[in-house]
């Protein structure tokens, strides 16, 4: 994403690359670029490739997934999910995001007894290493349809049943969490504008809502209402997340995208999806005069089991009528404060018992 949105900005003039290569992202991992044919290396750091591709006429990059592109190549096969796109006035080139593999790890003299590594992996210790390979150039103008965000936000509210974007989330740039980075390397996921502002806040609440379900679904969250759901209210979950998953690639894809200088933009039809969700089918419920045929307890539609409307005014209600209760019954407690035991013993029991359920 920072590749491509800095590196718009880069070759369309609006940014150096003084002013944004520091960029934290970008610590920790090496960019190689090269061509199929003899798997040439081309350039060996990302600010000679954008500097070559800028004195060449480039006009800008755009993120995609590799499917758009019908390319069936191995180096597809083994990339990381995405495509880069470089657009020219008269033609665009397609680099695919992938890794290389060692043609050793076939060798016949590699002892392999099935279990454990023939010898110690020393390039877990070493930094990351990515690749983009120039797999294809084609004639003609590349589209990247513009984003409404008003619209996009509201076709994830309405499939995830949530609230996007958040008033719980900061409204400013999005920046990747972490240690507090020096001055010089903290800089946005991706380019701020005006036309990015509304992006940047989705995809701030994509992500906490993502971190959310995270927390709700971590085995050692014992006390999370997923530990509790049946099967049917799990899978219901799941393939909410699901969806969540596929919303934050669409996302992420369009963000890296927004280029505009403006925010204005005619509204127009809804937006046509990136990504789809692999959805798994729920378990097949059994007969209604059954024994165990028992309501189950998954999410409703499109809510995901996490804070709906309904969840929060039911949370309301019990927690004034509560507080009604303490009042009312404040007077007599302090005359009588033995009374606090027949408050507190019902409380505690369920407290008791839930935890051994």
């Amino acid at each position: 994403m920072a590749l491509v949105s800095y590196g718009t900005q880069f070759l369309r003039g609006h940014a150096e690359l003084e002013d944004w290569y520091r960029h934290g992202i970008f610590f920790g991992a090496r960019l190689q670029f090269r061509t199929p044919d003899g798997n040439a290396l081309l350039a060996d750091d990302f600010t000679w490739w954008l500097g070559i591709l800028r004195r060449c006429g480039a006009l800008r990059l755009s993120l995609h997934l590799p499917a758009e592109f019908s390319l069936d190549t191995e180096r597809t096969i083994l990339g990381g999910g995405y495509a880069v796109a470089v657009h020219f006035a008269d033609r665009h080139e397609i680099w695919i995001v992938g890794r290389e593999r060692a043609a050793w790890h076939a060798h016949p003299l590699l002892p392999d007894d099935g279990r454990h590594p023939a010898f110690p992996n020393a390039a877990h210790w070493g930094g990351e290493l990515d690749n983009y390979w120039r797999v294809a150039e084609r004639p003609g103008a590349l589209e990247v349809p513009d984003t409404d965000w008003k619209q996009l936000a509201a076709a994830i509210s309405a499939d995830l049943d949530i609230r996007v974007p958040s008033s719980l989330v900061p409204a400013g740039p999005l920046f990747l969490p972490g240690g507090e980075p020096a001055s010089w390397e903290k800089l946005p996921l991706f380019a701020r504008s005006a036309a990015a502002a509304p992006a940047h806040h989705l995809l701030a609440t994509l992500y906490a809502e993502q971190a959310r379900l995270a927390n709700e679904m971590n085995p050692k969250n014992e006390n999370s209402a997923y530990q509790h759901m049946d099967e049917a209210g799990a899978v219901a979950l799941e393939n909410w997340g699901r969806r969540l998953d596929s919303w934050i690639i669409e996302a992420e894809l369009r963000c890296a995208n927004e280029c505009r200088s403006s925010a204005i933009l005619a509204r127009g039809a809804p937006p046509t999806r990136l990504h789809r969700p692999v959805q798994v089918p729920p378990p097949e419920r059994p007969p209604a005069g059954d024994a165990g045929g028992a309501e189950s307890a998954a999410p409703a539609a499109g809510s995901g089991g996490i804070g709906t409307w309904r969840d929060r005014l039911a949370f309301a209600v019990a927690l004034a009528a509560g507080c009604l209760f303490v009042v009312a019954c404040a007077h007599v407690i302090v005359r009588f404060p033995w009374l606090a035991i027949l408050v507190g013993a019902p409380y505690a029991l369920y407290v008791h018992y839930k935890k051994r359920d």
